[in-house]
């Protein structure tokens, strides 16, 4: 059995997960575009996009974790090179996508009542309950477009998301511009239009996708639309299933992060917009690990479909390396131009102070938030799902939730010791992901 060296793997690695880095950053760039502009109209409008938004990605994030077993799954069809079998277990995604996408419209109009639960400052909540049900106009299309990304990724097709997520990140500026300050002739909407900027644009990114599926010349050769199948239940709940722990684990990650965004809410206004910034800041250099770890499940995925054991944990170890490598560098650059990185987003003097402070924490978690999430990309390249789920629901709710709560409000730290939690949340994952995929990848 012939063993890929490490340069052909470090070399696969980052052809794979370039473009994905590309898009990942691309796509928080519009969300670092939403952040700066609702800074200009002020910390209570964004109080509301960094409140809303937490909600929104906790709830939208469980139908990417469900959908991410798409290209775990066609990588290793593509693997083995069982290509019959792409097109008509799509067309089942597809429909899962759908029902995904009700559901979840459904749940981002009814979150009202978190804001009252978690004590939101009274004068954010109109304008973040405003926001959200903008945004849930978005929630069918990027449905379907994540299932379309998804299914690129699996056969390798990384450049086409990127070209995708520029050209929403160009339409987003120009929206969000006449939209939420009123040009053109449209009312000045603040929060409530930059959620219908972001729906407009989903809405063209699946679009453009579905030309994309429907043409491309590796993509358009499966025809997945050549036909509509009917929807076969048994099929779409063994791929939900699948799915779940995936769907799951992602919830419990980003409803941690989103829970925290909640708890800071009901600090004052100026610390929720310099807990924005901060979080912000760190979710745009998080678009590097978390492309790589992408690119490490398709690697990882491959070497499954081969029946190579030390190819799939040599794809692994190395892509993990090589996220460590750059976590060093984005938490360097984190401490070394707080100040600079914060004046970006706001001009108000008290709530860059605490920012400031805030990206701190920000920098430390970083090395620990990289090898977790290298190391869950490499086990669903493994597929498994269920060790990704419980390590996120211990890691997070029972350790760094716990923490958080503890120090912010039990000790009085504020907003540093919500981030201490965070911190306390993401080592644990690291240490019990990489205990698992070395346990799981032994001789």
């Amino acid at each position: 059995m012939d063993v890929m060296p490490a340069k052909r793997h470090i070399t696969q690695t980052i052809k794979l997960s370039l473009p994905l880095i590309i898009s990942q950053v691309t796509v928080v760039a519009m969300t670092f575009v939403d952040t700066v502009m609702a800074g200009r109209l002020g910390s209570v409008t964004l109080a509301a996009v960094a409140v809303g938004s937490s909600l929104w990605s906790a709830a939208i994030l469980f139908v990417f974790g469900i959908l991410m077993a798409i290209p775990s799954v066609v990588a290793d069809m593509d693997g083995a090179k069982a290509h019959h079998k792409i097109a008509p277990f799509f067309r089942q995604a597809m429909w899962l996508a759908l029902i995904l996408g009700i559901i979840f419209t459904v749940v981002i109009l009814s979150m009202g009542p978190m804001f009252a639960l978690f004590n939101t400052q009274a004068e954010v909540i109109p304008e973040a309950e405003a926001y959200l049900h903008a945004l849930a106009w978005g929630v069918i299309p990027l449905s379907f477009f994540v299932a379309m990304r998804y299914l690129a990724d699996g056969l390798s097709v990384t450049k086409t998301t990127m070209y995708v997520s520029f050209l929403g990140l160009l339409l987003n500026i120009p929206l969000n511009y006449i939209l939420m300050f009123g040009k053109l002739g449209f009312p000045a909407m603040g929060a409530q239009g930059c959620g219908y900027a972001t729906a407009i644009v989903i809405t063209v990114q699946m679009l453009a996708y579905f030309i994309i599926t429907h043409k491309h010349k590796v993509m358009g050769s499966f025809q997945v639309f050549s036909q509509i199948d009917r929807p076969d239940w048994s099929e779409i709940g063994r791929f939900f299933k699948l799915g779940l722990p995936v769907g799951v684990s992602m919830f419990a990650e980003v409803g941690f992060f989103a829970v925290i965004t909640l708890l800071a809410s009901s600090l004052a206004t100026e610390t929720v917009a310099a807990h924005q910034i901060a979080l912000n800041f760190s979710s745009l250099l998080f678009m590097v690990p978390l492309g790589l770890s992408m690119g490490i499940t398709i690697r990882v995925g491959n070497a499954v479909g081969r029946g190579n054991p030390v190819d799939i944990k040599n794809a692994g170890f190395i892509g993990v390396g090589m996220v460590l490598f750059t976590q060093v560098i984005s938490a360097s650059i984190t401490i070394l131009f707080a100040t600079q990185i914060v004046a970006l987003y706001t001009n108000d003097e008290a709530v860059g102070l605490i920012a400031v402070g805030l990206l701190f924490y920000a920098a430390v978690f970083q090395l620990s938030d990289g090898i977790q999430v290298a190391v869950a990309g490499a086990l669903r390249g493994i597929k498994d799902m269920n060790f990704i789920m419980l390590s996120n629901l211990l890691s997070f709710w029972g350790l760094g939730f716990a923490a958080s709560w503890y120090l912010c409000f039990e000790k009085g730290m504020g907003a540093p010791g919500l981030w201490v939690g965070i911190i306390v949340g993401l080592t644990a994952a690291a240490i019990l992901n990489t205990w698992r995929f070395k346990y799981k990848t032994a001789p």
